[in-house]
C-alpha cells in the first residue's frame, strides 16, 4: 500500500470518527460566535474622532418618536480596563478559582452551593435577558414598523406624530399607511389603521433619568417591549432556579452574561487589551494543565457561568451527554474583538477628518482666566448665533445630515480643533447600531442610514482569528480526547490577526495611539471644572445675595427707629396740647362759676332776665369748649 493510499485512510478513518461530532462542534461554534457579534456592535458609541451629532429641536422630536433615543442616546458606557488589571485579573481570578475549590472539598456535595450561586446570578440574569430580549425584539419590531422605508423610486419617512408617511425629497407627498413598502398599498380600514398605528408608537412610553454616583447619568426608557422582556426575563429565571436547568436556558442566560459584558467591560488601549490577553493566556494554562482547579470547579458547579452543547450519547447511556464551553473563552477574546470594531469606526471618522492651513494672523492667541470667565459668562446670557461653517472631503456623503433633520446649530459641539498651525474639522457623528429593519427596507443610497455601513478591516480579522482559534481548539480536542484550554489557542490567533492586520495596512502607529479613555477622562475634566465654576458662581452670588438681604434688613430697621421716633413726638405734642386745653377750660370753669354766685349774691329782682340771658350765654360758651376738647382729643387719637 502507497504512503498516499495509506494517508487517505487515515484522513477517511478521523472524518468517519469526528462525523458525529460535527453538529456539535458547529453549534459550539455559532453560539460563540452570536454573543460576540451581537455585543460588538451593540457596543458602539461615538469615537473621539468624530464630533457630537447636532441634537434636533423639540418640534423634530414630536415628528419622528425615534428620534428621543438619538437625543438622549447615552456617551460610552464601558468601563476601560487599565494596564496594571492583567495582574489584577488574573490574581483575582485564581483566588476565586481556588476558594470555590476548597468549598467543593468541603461540602463534599455542591447542592448546596450551586443553590446559593444560582439565586446570586439570577439577580444580574434577570436584567442581562431583559436587556437582551428588549434589544432583540426592538429589531424585530423595525423589520414590521421601519421609520424608513423606499417604495416607487423614492424614500419615504414615517411621522409617528402625525401618522403619516412623508416623501424625504416633496414633503408635499404622504402615505397615510402604518405599513413599509409594498404593503402600503393594502387598503385599511380607518379603525385598524388607527388601531396598527398605536401599536407602532404606543403613548405609554416612560423615561426616568437619574445619577449614579454623582457623576454617570442612566436613562430608562419603558416601553411596551420593556415590560414583555422584563415578564420574560423573569420567567426564564424563576424556572431555572425553581423548576428545571434545561441547557437551553443555561445558554439563554449565558448568552445575556456575555451580550452585557461585552458593552461593559473594554481595553481602553489596543496595547493594554494585548496585555490583559497574554496574562490570561499564562492563566489559562496553568490552571488547566498544572492543577485540577479548573476542570473540577467547571464540572462541579451547575451555574449559568458556561455553554452547554448536546453531544451524541452512548446507546447504553440514559442520561444525555453533553460538551461545555465557558464564558470565559468567549467574553475575554470577545474584549479585543469589540475593541477592533470601535477602532474600525475611529479610523473611519479619522480619514473623514480635513485640515485647513491657517494664516499666521489667524493663530488662537493665549487668554487669561479673566477673559475666559467673562466669555463664558457672555456666552451664558446671549448664545452666540455665528455659524461655524464645516468643509469636508468630496466622498463624506456618509456624514451629510439628511434633508428631513431639524437641527439646532447652538445645541451642537464645535467640531474643530486648532492646532498651532491648522484647524482640524471632524465630521458629526452617525449613529452606528441598530436601523436594522431601516437598512432592509432602504436602498443603499440613503444617507440616513450609512452610519451603521463601514469597512471593518479589524474587526472581521479578530473575528476570522477567533473562528480559527477555536477550530484549532476542537481539532486537538477531537485527536486527543483531553479538555483543552480554549485560550491557549484563541489569544495568539485573536492577537495575531489583529496585530497582523495593522502590519499589513501599515496603520500600527495609528492602532498603538488610539485610546478610548482619552476623551473620557476629558469630558469628566471639563464636566468637574464646569460643575465647580457653577459652584463659585452659586456661592458667590448668594453671598451676594446674603449681604443685600442684610443691607436691606439694617435700613428697614433705622427706617422704622425713624417712624417710631417721629410718632412718638407727634404724640407727646398732642398730650401737651391736651393738657393745655383742659386748664384753660377748667379755668373758663372757676372763673364762670365765681361770676355767678357774685352776681346772684348782688342782683335783685329786676335783674332776673338779665342772669337767665347770661346763665344761656354761659350754657352755650361751655358747650363750645366743651366741643373744642373733644376735637383736640380726636386729633391726638388720629396721630
Amino acid at each position: 500500500m502507497s504512503f498516499s493510499q495509506k494517508s487517505l485512510d487515515t484522513i477517511r478513518k478521523n472524518f468517519d470518527a469526528v462525523q458525529p461530532m460535527l453538529p456539535t462542534y458547529l453549534h459550539l461554534l455559532v453560539s460563540a460566535l452570536l454573543p460576540i457579534y451581537a455585543g460588538a456592535h451593540a457596543s458602539l458609541t461615538r469615537p473621539s474622532s468624530a464630533a457630537k451629532p447636532a441634537k434636533s429641536k423639540r418640534e423634530a422630536l414630536k415628528d419622528n418618536a425615534a428620534e428621543d433615543d438619538l437625543e438622549d442616546e447615552v456617551e460610552s458606557q464601558i468601563e476601560g480596563l487599565a494596564a496594571s488589571d492583567a495582574i489584577w485579573l488574573p490574581a483575582l481570578a485564581g483566588c476565586t478559582l481556588g476558594g470555590l475549590y476548597v468549598i467543593i472539598k468541603w461540602l463534599e456535595d455542591p447542592a448546596l452551593l450551586n443553590k446559593v450561586l444560582n439565586w446570586y446570578f439570577a439577580i444580574f440574569g434577570t436584567y442581562g435577558v431583559a436587556k437582551m430580549l428588549k434589544d432583540s425584539l426592538d429589531n424585530v419590531i423595525s423589520f414590521i414598523f421601519p421609520e424608513r422605508y423606499f417604495f416607487a423610486n423614492q424614500i419615504w419617512v414615517v411621522n409617528g406624530f402625525k401618522r403619516i408617511a412623508l416623501s424625504q425629497s416633496d414633503s408635499s407627498c404622504s402615505r397615510p399607511s402604518p405599513f413599509p413598502g409594498r404593503l402600503s398599498t393594502i387598503p385599511l380600514p380607518e379603525s385598524l389603521s388607527r388601531f396598527v398605528w398605536t401599536l407602532r408608537y404606543p403613548h405609554s412610553t416612560l423615561c426616568i433619568r437619574t445619577n449614579l454616583h454623582r457623576r454617570r447619568k442612566a436613562h430608562f426608557h419603558i416601553t411596551p417591549t420593556t415590560i414583555i422582556s422584563s415578564i420574560l426575563a423573569l420567567s426564564v429565571v424563576l424556572y431555572y432556579n425553581l423548576v428545571s436547568r434545561p441547557w437551553y436556558l443555561t445558554n439563554i442566560l449565558g448568552f445575556a452574561f456575555a451580550y452585557n459584558a461585552l458593552q461593559l467591560i473594554s481595553p481602553s488601549t489596543s496595547w493594554t487589551g494585548t496585555l490583559i490577553l497574554g496574562s490570561l493566556f499564562l492563566y489559562d494554562i496553568y490552571f488547566v494543565f498544572y492543577t485540577p482547579l479548573m476542570v473540577t470547579v467547571a464540572t462541579q458547579l451547575d451555574i449559568p457561568a458556561k455553554l452547554l452543547f448536546p453531544r451524541p450519547s452512548d446507546v447504553d447511556s440514559a442520561k444525555q451527554q453533553l460538551s461545555m464551553l465557558g464564558l470565559g473563552d468567549v467574553v475575554l477574546p470577545g474584549m479585543m474583538i469589540g475593541f477592533a470594531l470601535r477602532l474600525d469606526l475611529y479610523m473611519l471618522y479619522l480619514r473623514k477628518q480635513t485640515t485647513t492651513s491657517l494664516p499666521c494672523d489667524t493663530f488662537p492667541k493665549a487668554i487669561s482666566e479673566e477673559e475666559l470667565q467673562g466669555a463664558s459668562e457672555s456666552n451664558t446670557a446671549k448664545p452666540s448665533s455665528r455659524k461655524t461653517s464645516i468643509s469636508t472631503s468630496s466622498d463624506s456623503d456618509l456624514l451629510t445630515p439628511s434633508t428631513d433633520d431639524i437641527v439646532n446649530s447652538t445645541s451642537a459641539e464645535p467640531p474643530t480643533e486648532h492646532t498651532s498651525d491648522s484647524q482640524i474639522t471632524k465630521p458629526q457623528f452617525r449613529r452606528a447600531t441598530g436601523n436594522w429593519g431601516n437598512r432592509f427596507w432602504t436602498s443603499s443610497s440613503d444617507t440616513a442610514i450609512q452610519g451603521v455601513r463601514f469597512d471593518k478591516p479589524y474587526f472581521h480579522a479578530s473575528l476570522s482569528g477567533y473562528v480559527v482559534g477555536m477550530l484549532m481548539t476542537l481539532g486537538i480536542m477531537q485527536v486527543t480526547g483531553h479538555a483543552q484550554p480554549a485560550l491557549f489557542y484563541l489569544v495568539p490567533c485573536v492577537l495575531g490577526a489583529f496585530w497582523g492586520r495593522a502590519l499589513i495596512r501599515r496603520e500600527v502607529k495609528e492602532v498603538w495611539s488610539f485610546d478610548e479613555g482619552e476623551e473620557k477622562a476629558e469630558d469628566a475634566a471639563k464636566k468637574d471644572a464646569k460643575e465647580k465654576a457653577e459652584k463659585e458662581k452659586a456661592g458667590t452670588m448668594e453671598t451676594k445675595q446674603m449681604e443685600e438681604l442684610k443691607e436691606d434688613n439694617e435700613k428697614a430697621k433705622t427706617d422704622s427707629k425713624a417712624k417710631i421716633d417721629q410718632t412718638e413726638r407727634g404724640m407727646a405734642k398732642h398730650d401737651s396740647k391736651r393738657r393745655k386745653a383742659d386748664s384753660d377750660v377748667f379755668e373758663m370753669t372757676l372763673k364762670i362759676g365765681f361770676t355767678r354766685s357774685k352776681s346772684l349774691k348782688n342782683c335783685t329782682i329786676s335783674q332776673k332776665p338779665t342772669l337767665k340771658r347770661r346763665r344761656k350765654e354761659r350754657n352755650v360758651l361751655k358747650e363750645k369748649l366743651l366741643q373744642h376738647g373733644k376735637d383736640e382729643e380726636g386729633h391726638i387719637e388720629d396721630a
